[in-house]
């Protein structure tokens, strides 16, 4: 017993050290990343922050609300697989994603949106590339440099200079945790043209940093009382 649980152990490090070395020489994971990223961001008209221009407010937010291990997950959530596997299985069909913010730059910069089992698996697979090679800062900068806000805006920066008319730090908690909530649905949260909808998802951003620990109770309530100044077109 205690043998064959040593010989699977040392098979997994083997494993590991393997794909580790793959992403490094074979598949240059790391590289492609921000090489596509670039683009992306060269064709979209993105100024791009650093990981220190970013508002720390966001950041908790973002994590709190689409990837609260984010810190300490190799690149996948095994829980949040584990969840959206129930849930597709119940609605039988691919329907939950179970994305790490990892995962979600991989698809913004490698891969499409077509929802298939081999494109999950091989977003799992470089997100795992990714762990290895590139910092946790660095993904989370170039997720936040990358991903689509709605209306036209692509990255942070352009997101809060298309609703508020102001770069990121300018912006108010409130500007912030709201903009933090659009990726998950861009058009339908827009809040230039579905205010109402923006706002109920600002709430939850908000009650899930409150359950992260990110917030108190209170300092929820102070920030969704702050004002939201939309730019006038």
């Amino acid at each position: 017993m205690r043998r064959g649980l040593i010989r699977a152990l040392l098979a997994l490090v083997a494993l590991w050290l393997a794909q580790d070395a793959y992403f490094h020489t074979l598949n240059p994971i790391a590289a492609r990343v921000r090489q596509a990223a670039a683009v992306r961001m060269r064709e979209k008209h993105v100024h791009p922050l650093t990981y220190s221009e970013i508002p720390a407010i966001f950041r908790e937010a973002v994590i709190a609300t689409e990837d609260r291990r984010f810190w300490s997950d190799p690149g996948i959530d095994p829980i949040g697989i584990a969840r959206s596997v129930v849930v597709d299985v119940e609605r039988d069909g691919y329907v939950e994603g179970g994305s790490t913010l990892t995962q979600q730059l991989v698809d913004n910069t490698l891969l499409g949106k077509q929802k298939t089992l081999r494109r999950k698996l091989l977003q799992a697979w470089y997100a795992i590339g990714l762990y290895d090679t590139m910092s946790k800062q660095e993904v989370f900068t170039l997720y936040t440099n990358v991903v689509y806000f709605g209306h036209g805006a692509y990255g942070l920066y352009n997101a809060c200079e298309t609703y508020f008319g102001k770069p990121p730090w300018d912006c108010n908690a409130g500007e912030l945790t709201l903009v933090a909530g659009l990726p998950n649905a861009p058009s339908a949260y827009d809040p230039l043209t579905h205010y109402a909808l923006a706002r109920s998802r600002q709430q939850v951003v908000l009650e899930n940093m409150v359950d992260d620990g990110q917030l108190s109770a209170p300092e929820a309530q102070a920030i969704w009382r702050e004002p939201i100044r939309l730019r006038a077109d």
